[in-house]
């Protein structure tokens, strides 16, 4: 049988392949590594209890009685000390499910000192918020399957020059693309517009003060988050194909206004659908105990980057007891959406205004899914996902809400560690379109977690949970999780 290439490219590319598994046969041995899951939750109602389901970066089914397995595969090179490569596939098989089979991640990065480039899909984290006890982070929380995009980052803090170790840095810039266009066009109801194959872009600066030797207990971390959809396809059929040069690149990165082919809104507004948070967090050290306030202030448009709406985010407080193990973490936060910079809005087009009002958290006319992926919120899933709607509804039906919320862990022993959420909020759906009566809810989770120590490697997490109220329905279920990790050798 006839190639298309000649037999001389053939062997060349054949050679390329086996240099590769030559390589990775002889790093093998301390950088492949693995790991499986397999997860199971049944529940009294059709629905998972909220905590189960929300901020597992959309692996765990939104209805119950379901199963996943999942499989994971990292594999990590150093050339040297300041450069490496890593590599990583994660695949997930479930039921009841938005697919049935999936990648949930995939994606290679290279490092070279403080710097990062990785190209793929992610899991990241990158918040003032700790990850496995807050809410979550209004900009990019762990809730929603990740996007592919190419991201070059610094991850971590790293010294400015000159400062004596007491002015860190960190941030990163991206684009990317949604996978999710399959599932809005069988989601959404008959004969209403939809957005697809949209284009996304984020980028962040944080900068941390603190000294370094801990003489002076206090800290403190200042950041800006900014994203923003774009591109992509409306059924709309004034518009269709959206803009998506590399000129329209430079306007929403900038933050600018559309060119003749935009919508006539983002020629008068920006281009695209802009929204991130100002982030301040104050730190207190001593050897007992660490201790720190935070608020991250969302914005959605101009007003509320000029503080409009500056009752609205997330206040909250991180605890850490250094000396004992039983309660090692404590966080407290309350959350309030219900500014939005006024309930009406409004904007004169015959002279620069700021307009404001009627913000809209999430939605936007043109992207209909809003800020979504695979029908879960990228950002806070307190505001509800538009995969709770069930009936064709792809964009978030309530976004206004006020909340309080705690989170502890810590361990019992060794092998016993646990996880205890609780939620507590009000919601009145938009402003637009209010509930017709406030709707309540309470939220919590138990999670147990157990490293047996003569079995390596090896982890079952079993949660509890239950909701009350009628915004989510008097609901209970569980779940177990077990995990199998370890290397790879040859």
């Amino acid at each position: 049988m006839k190639t298309l290439l000649p037999d001389s490219i053939m062997k060349k590319i054949l050679l390329v392949f086996v240099f590769i598994g030559y390589h990775l046969h002889i790093s093998a041995q301390d950088s492949l590594t693995y790991r499986m899951d397999a997860f199971i939750s049944v529940a009294a109602k059709d629905l998972v209890p909220f905590w189960i389901v929300n901020n597992t970066y959309g692996t765990v089914p939104l209805h119950s009685n379901n199963v996943y397995g999942r499989g994971v595969i990292h594999w990590r090179h150093y050339f040297n000390k300041d450069f490496s490569i890593r590599s990583e596939i994660d695949i997930e098989r479930a039921s009841r499910h938005s697919s049935s089979f999936f990648i949930q991640q995939l994606y290679t990065s290279l490092s070279y000192k403080s710097l990062s480039l990785t190209i793929g899909a992610k899991e990241y984290y990158n918040s003032i918020l700790y990850k496995n006890l807050s809410l979550g982070d209004f900009t990019y929380s762990p809730n929603a399957r990740p996007i592919p995009e190419i991201n070059l980052s610094i991850p971590e803090f790293v010294t400015v020059p000159y400062t004596k170790g007491i002015l860190q840095v960190k941030g990163d810039f991206a684009v990317g693309m949604s996978t999710d266009s399959r599932y809005i066009e069988r989601t959404v109801q008959p004969g209403k517009d939809y957005a697809k194959d949209i284009l996304w872009h984020h980028k962040s600066l944080v900068v941390r003060l603190y000294d370094p030797k801990q003489h002076f207990p206090l800290s403190l971390i200042s950041g800006l988050v900014h994203a923003v959809q774009w591109g992509g396809w409306t059924s709309e059929e004034s518009l269709g194909k959206l803009p998506h040069s590399f000129r329209d690149f430079y306007r929403i990165i900038m933050g600018k206004g559309g060119g003749d082919n935009a919508s006539l809104g983002e020629q008068i507004n920006v281009l695209g659908n802009h929204l991130g948070t100002y982030n301040l967090r104050i730190g207190y050290t001593n050897r007992d105990f660490d201790i720190a306030l935070y608020k991250q202030h969302y914005f959605d448009d101009a007003s509320g980057m000029e503080y409009a709406n500056w009752r609205d985010g997330i206040w909250g407080m991180e605890c850490t007891l250094n000396n004992q193990n039983y309660l090692k973490k404590m966080v407290i936060e309350s959350i309030y959406t219900l500014n939005q910079s006024g309930p009406m809005h409004f904007l004169s087009y015959n002279r620069p205004a700021r307009g404001g009002g009627n913000d809209d958290y999430y939605n936007h006319t043109q992207y209909i899914s809003g800020w979504s992926h695979w029908g879960r919120s990228i950002g806070n899933p307190l505001l509800t996902s538009p995969e709770y709607s069930q009936d064709g509804i792809i964009y978030f039906q309530n976004n206004r809400i006020k909340g309080l919320h705690i989170g502890l862990e810590g361990s019992i022993s060794t092998s016993f560690s646990y996880r205890i959420l609780a939620t507590g909020m009000h919601a009145w759906g938009r402003s637009s379109y209010p509930f017709l009566k406030r709707k309540n809810d309470f939220s919590s989770l138990f999670e147990c977690n157990y490293i047996p120590s003569k079995w390596k490697g090896w982890k079952i997490t079993l949660q509890t949970a239950f909701d009350t109220g009628n915004l989510y329905d008097n609901n209970f279920g569980c779940a177990v999780k077990i995990s199998k990790s370890g290397f790879i050798r040859f």
